[in-house]
């Protein structure tokens, strides 16, 4: 049955395409397009149906409006018009259909059919093609950012993209059309200007929103080489032509700011700073603070704008504080942002209930970035290293192993702390000098103190534990301990397993009887050491 309207769905798009006389029959097309729970023939004709308006706005068949006023115009005179006003009236009226069609369906979050993302995918790849088709016949004038694209379409296909629910597949493909930088301009400036103006701001807009600006590609400033050949004007038109979707180059200004990549990018900057004025919940203000470093600050052109932001997330505390250390670190690093005692309120974040947190692993990557500077002084390094020292003794066992690791690697970083493995100091073990509730590192007396806590872990009752803390004794290595076993390997299953997959060796039983019934005396004998030996 769906191969036999496939085939019904091929023969009248055939007839339509040969002969203008058969466009009657796109209100089939328009009826099996709208027929969603039959997923094949609905794609297939949502397909052709682009196909046909897109070939016969090429050949001219018939003419778009030219604004909704010309549109309404006809639709009042309508008994007057001649035969070909009518047939013009009646297809866009039809186009007018199929984008209406095609915008309910990407936005329907309602369908449970996981198939369903197949449409969606085809609604997006024929909406951006009659950006194509309608923009061909769009009149170019001065100014360029009006009249050479049909904003409205744009606006409508970008309106009901951002107010559904996106999954990887959808970003995936927008993120395609994103490339060309005629339809990335377009779209940035209406994210910028009007689209907060025009649509209900709720969580899933937020949310969509911020995973556009997270996978908006091209946009990272790339270094010039110092020395550049000379460059063929026409090879450079050409290769600019290959990323423009909608506009040609010859009908562009050589200043145009639709070609200028640094415009795009202060759109994007001017775009995320104003999405950081809306109202975040927790959920997406975690969301975000994870995609800035890779995917936001690089592409921004002034991150310094971030500055108020990230202090005040870093000074939130617990979880967020984490989660903000990433960004904060680049914009001191690279951007020479001021941020004084940075060191100190990390110190601070250090504590055990990180270890119960599932972004433990990004903590700890970053704590070791924060501290791979030689030129960090001894005395910030070793309180480092005493806390985590302690913190060890009550770390879940199956974070022990790069905590350790982490601890020696320090240790092989930076040798002035080598002090605390042994500290000669005839201090009482109980009167250790450390104070680990102090919030100053300053003041925490580390490199008074010694690596006592290690010791202790040589008794632990993890074998593999015991193991690592050996490792001790290669300290004067020079090459640091890989951790990125660890890291994937630090979870109770990894340990389990670890546990499981260990030979170990089994010893004999000193003694092994095979003893037997003597039915006759009703007594148990041991037949193979002797038979004088009775065991009543």
């Amino acid at each position: 049955m769906g191969s036999n309207l496939n085939e019904k769905i091929d023969s009248i798009t055939d007839q339509i395409l040969k002969n203008k006389k058969r466009s009657n029959l796109i209100v089939d097309l328009i009826k099996y397009a709208s027929e969603a729970k039959k997923i094949q023939p609905c794609v297939k004709s949502i397909g052709s149906l682009c196909h046909i308006f897109g070939s016969y706005l090429k050949e001219a068949k018939f003419l778009l409006f030219l604004n909704q006023n010309e549109l309404e115009m006809f639709e009042k005179n309508s008994k007057n018009l001649n035969s070909d006003e009518k047939y013009r009236l009646w297809m866009n009226q039809r186009l007018a259909d199929l984008k209406s069609l095609m915008l309910e369906y990407l936005k329907n979050n309602s369908s449970k059919n996981p198939k369903f993302q197949t449409v969606k995918i085809t609604c997006i790849n024929g909406l951006f093609d009659l950006v194509k088709y309608e923009a061909q016949f769009k009149k170019v004038e001065e100014n360029e950012e009006k009249h050479q694209i049909p904003q409205e379409l744009l606006e409508n296909i970008m309106d009901a993209f951002l107010t559904t629910e996106l999954n990887e597949k959808l970003i995936k493909k927008i993120r395609s059309f994103l490339s060309f930088w005629d339809l990335r301009y377009f779209i940035l400036k209406y994210m910028l200007i009007d689209f907060y103006k025009k649509n209900h701001v709720t969580e899933t807009v937020l949310e969509n929103v911020l995973s556009i600006l997270a996978a908006m590609p091209d946009l990272v400033k790339e270094e010039k080489p110092k020395t550049e050949p000379a460059n063929d004007a026409e090879i450079i038109d050409k290769a600019m032509e290959q990323k423009l979707y909608v506009l040609k180059r010859e009908n562009l200004a050589i200043n145009s700011k639709i070609i200028q990549q640094d415009i795009h990018r202060k759109l994007f900057n001017d775009c995320f700073v104003s999405f950081l004025k809306n109202q975040l919940s927790p959920k997406l203000y975690k969301k975000l603070l994870i995609k800035l470093p890779e995917k936001l600050i690089p592409k921004m052109t002034n991150p310094l704008m971030l500055a108020d932001f990230l202090t005040h997330s870093y000074n939130s505390g617990g979880l967020i504080s984490v989660l903000a250390l990433n960004s904060l670190f680049i914009l001191i690093n690279y951007y020479n942002l001021e941020y004084p005692n940075f060191y100190q309120k990390v110190y601070q974040l250090l504590d055990s209930a990180i270890f119960h947190s599932k972004y433990k692993d990004r903590f700890f990557q970053l704590l070791d970035m924060f501290l791979l500077s030689t030129h960090l002084s001894s005395v910030l390094v070793a309180a480092f290293i005493k806390k985590l020292s302690r913190m060890s003794l009550t770390c879940p066992p199956a974070d022990l192993k790069f905590l350790v690791l982490f601890t020696y690697n320090l240790l092989i970083r930076h040798p002035n702390c080598k002090i605390l493995i042994h500290n000669k100091t005839k201090a009482d073990i109980l009167e250790d000098p450390f104070d680990i509730n102090c919030a100053d590192f300053k003041n925490s007396n580390a490199l008074k103190s010694s690596l006592w806590e290690i010791q202790t872990l040589k008794s632990h009752y993890c074998a593999y534990v015991s193991k690592e803390i050996e490792k001790m004794n290669n300290l004067s290595q020079a090459v640091e301990f890989q951790l990125d076993d660890a890291f994937e390997n630090n979870s109770y299953e990894a340990l389990i397993d670890m546990e499981l997959d260990s030979n170990k060796a089994t010893a004999n039983c000193a003694l092994n009887y095979s003893l037997s019934i003597n039915a006759e005396n009703d007594g148990f004998y041991d037949l193979q050491v002797s038979n004088l030996l009775k065991m009543n």
